[in-house]
């Protein structure tokens, strides 16, 4: 090939080879543009369908740890004429059912959070045998109503308050 023949192939290709950079180019742009809005029309498609939900379901966690809490829970399960193991078992019936009752909310949080409900729910099943095994046998409902309330206050760290703060979390780190 002489250099007049490689001239005229570089006549032909170099225009060719702007095209395609061009198409390149354009087609890159074009599908960054399509990944943006496919991913915006997703978190449209999670805030509209999820975030009600997880934001219901941190909703209800919050609102089972306030009703477990010695202070909530006691009061609006008392019933006068119990013994002290009979008002246990109601109590720890309560926390239990209320617990199974919540078990789909754990999809909407973390782990971590989920756990230390778990844990709450536990340990104030705990207290409550522990506060019912301190007594006297026959002891009625109300000794125990308060050897639960003087125990958890003299216990230091709250597990339902713990919790409480971990399901705020999670919403902060929803919403951001």
């Amino acid at each position: 090939m002489t250099q007049n023949d490689w001239m005229e192939v570089l006549k032909f290709l170099i225009p060719q080879l702007a095209i395609l950079g061009m198409v390149y180019l354009f087609l890159t742009k074009w599908l960054q543009r399509e990944r943006q809005i496919s991913f915006q029309n997703r978190k449209e498609q999670f805030n509209k369908h999820i975030l009600p939900n997880k934001l219901h379901a941190l909703e209800r966690m919050v609102l089972y740890l306030e009703r477990i809490s010695p202070n909530n829970l006691i009061p609006r399960m008392n019933q006068p004429g119990l013994s002290a193991k009979e008002f246990q078992f109601v109590l720890s019936k309560e926390i239990a059912d209320e617990y199974e009752h919540n078990l789909s909310q754990q999809l909407y949080m973390s782990e971590n959070t989920w756990s230390l409900i778990t844990l709450a729910k536990d340990k104030m099943i705990q207290d409550i045998m522990a506060a019912s095994q301190s007594l006297p046998e026959g002891a009625p409902s109300k000794d125990l109503a308060y050897k639960i309330i003087e125990n958890s206050m003299s216990a230091g760290k709250d597990l339902c308050s713990q919790g409480i703060k971990a399901l705020k979390s999670d919403l902060n780190q929803t919403i951001n």
